[in-house]
C-alpha cells in the first residue's frame, strides 16, 4: 500500500494549519487525546478518498506509515470525527482556507465560478410538513469558487466571473465590472427577448 501521497498531504495540510495559528485543543477542559489540527487533517483525507467516516476508521488501521507521520498514539473512533467536523467552527475554517491561498502564491487573481442551492430550515420530513401544511421555509446557500485551483475565497482580486442565468440581473453586472472591476460572463435570464428590448446598460 503507498502512503506516500497521504504523508505529503498530511505534512502540505499541518504546514497550512501552522500558518493559521489553529489552536492545539479547541477547548482547556478537552480530553487533549487527539489535536485540532490532526482531526482537520484526518477530515480532510476522509473527504480526499471520499469514504464515510466508518470506512476510513478502518482504512486507518491499514495506514501504518501515515498514524507514524501524524503521531496518532490512537485511532480515533469514527463518531469523535463526526463530532468535531458538527462543532468546529467556520472561523477556524476560513483561517485555514486562508491560508492555503497565501501559500500558493502563483495565485493572482480568482477565475471564479458561482451557484447557489436551497436547504430545509427545518429537519421535518415532507409528509409531515404537508400533513400540517407548515410553511415552507428555505436557507439559501451562494458559494463561489476558483474554477482553475477549486479555491473558496474572498480575499484575492477576481479577473473572471462565471454563474448560470439565474444571477443575470443589472445589480450583478455592476457588481462585478464596476466595483470588483472584473469581466462578467452571465447568459440572458430571458433568451428569447430581443436585445433592443433589454434594460441595462
Amino acid at each position: 500500500m503507498k502512503e506516500s501521497k497521504y504523508v505529503r498531504l498530511a505534512d502540505t495540510m499541518f504546514r497550512i494549519l501552522s500558518r493559521s495559528r489553529i489552536p492545539v485543543f479547541l477547548h482547556k477542559k478537552s480530553n487533549h487525546i487527539f489535536t485540532v489540527r490532526q482531526h482537520i487533517v484526518l477530515l480532510v483525507l476522509r473527504q480526499y478518498e471520499n469514504k464515510s467516516y466508518h470506512v476510513f476508521v478502518e482504512w486507518l488501521f491499514e495506514a501504518y506509515y501515515l498514524r507514524m507521520f501524524m503521531q496518532l498514539s490512537n485511532i480515533p473512533d469514527y463518531t469523535t470525527l463526526q463530532k468535531f467536523a458538527a462543532r468546529v467552527s467556520g472561523t477556524i475554517l476560513e483561517k485555514i482556507i486562508s491560508s492555503f491561498i497565501l501559500l500558493i502564491r502563483n495565485i493572482r487573481k480568482i477565475f471564479t465560478g458561482i451557484d447557489s442551492s436551497g436547504f430545509k430550515s427545518t429537519h421535518s420530513s415532507q409528509y409531515y410538513a404537508e400533513r400540517t401544511r407548515l410553511r415552507k421555509k428555505w436557507i439559501k446557500l451562494s458559494i463561489g469558487a476558483d474554477i482553475l485551483k477549486q479555491i473558496i475565497s474572498e480575499i484575492k482580486p477576481l479577473s473572471v466571473a462565471v454563474a448560470d442565468k439565474g444571477y443575470d440581473s443589472e445589480e450583478t453586472h455592476v457588481l462585478v465590472r464596476e466595483d470588483l472591476k472584473a469581466y462578467c460572463i452571465i447568459p440572458p435570464r430571458y433568451a428569447h427577448i430581443p436585445i433592443w428590448k433589454t434594460h441595462g446598460r
